[in-house]
């Protein structure tokens, strides 16, 4: 994983703000430390639960593998492509 996803969900889990975001089962996100709100796509979604309940990056990725019917390796990416998306906004 590159080092700015990485950095980001560090701080995330360390601040226990990944916690604290609300997640609708239709994708909206809320994040009341800055009263910001976010439409996931299914991706998004799922990556975002799965990391609130501490599932780790690589059963994520595994997961979407599946799911999605790609790669481990473009599941990770995408990850990836999310949390430093996410980063950008936070």
């Amino acid at each position: 994983m590159t080092r700015a996803a990485s950095e980001l969900l560090e701080q995330l889990t360390k601040d226990d703000r990944l916690a604290k975001f609300a997640v609708s089962e239709t994708g909206f996100l809320f994040d009341p430390q800055t009263g910001q709100s976010f439409t996931l796509n299914s991706t998004g979604l799922i990556t975002l639960t799965q990391l609130k309940r501490g599932d780790d990056v690589a059963d994520v990725a595994m997961h979407l593998s599946e799911r999605f019917r790609v790669s481990q390796e473009t599941a990770l990416s995408s990850i990836e492509a999310f949390l430093v998306q996410l980063g950008r906004y936070l």
